[in-house]
């Protein structure tokens, strides 16, 4: 994942917002609420050996504002927060521990959630519901962090 050209990265964030519409409807009955395309995005983000710049993550947030159809821009400002604040803190995630990273993507995914939660639906805007996000989301990250760690490659080595 470390070099992916944008038009591979359009096709797996348009395969992300796939996944997260249909994950969406069996995690909003237990009140989760999990951003599976804002999460991918930032994992490319952090995953990157080039810091994405401002026009970048914008476009690729107004990609999602299309084929997501929520509010024109606004992806596309939540997005190039993020990638301000992980590429501002990039040397600095070098010197923190997995759980800490997970930790800190929890914490963004939270924020964006309850930013679009202030803009599309205020009036059902619920703490509980962003506080059990947190936690999944957090608990989600760790997983797939350890899932390096404990679950072997699947490649076949040739021996001649």
């Amino acid at each position: 994942m470390k070099n992916l050209s944008l038009f591979k990265i359009f096709i797996l964030l348009f395969i992300s917002n796939f996944f997260e519409s249909l994950l969406a409807p069996f995690f909003i009955i237990l009140n989760i609420i999990v951003p599976v395309t804002f999460l991918f995005f930032s994992f490319i983000a952090y995953n990157s050996r080039t810091n994405f710049n401002a026009i970048t993550s914008f476009v690729l947030g107004i990609y999602v504002d299309l084929i997501s159809d929520s509010f024109f821009g606004l992806n596309a400002i939540l997005f190039s927060l993020s990638s301000f604040v992980i590429n501002s803190y990039s040397n600095t995630f070098k010197l923190f521990s997995y759980l800490q990273i997970c930790i800190f993507f929890g914490i963004t995914s939270t924020f964006y959630i309850g930013f679009l939660n202030l803009f599309i639906n205020v009036q059902n805007f619920s703490y509980p519901v962003l506080f059990v996000s947190f936690i999944f989301n957090t608990f989600l990250c760790l997983i797939l962090s350890m899932s390096k760690f404990y679950i072997p490659n699947l490649s076949i080595n040739k021996r001649i």
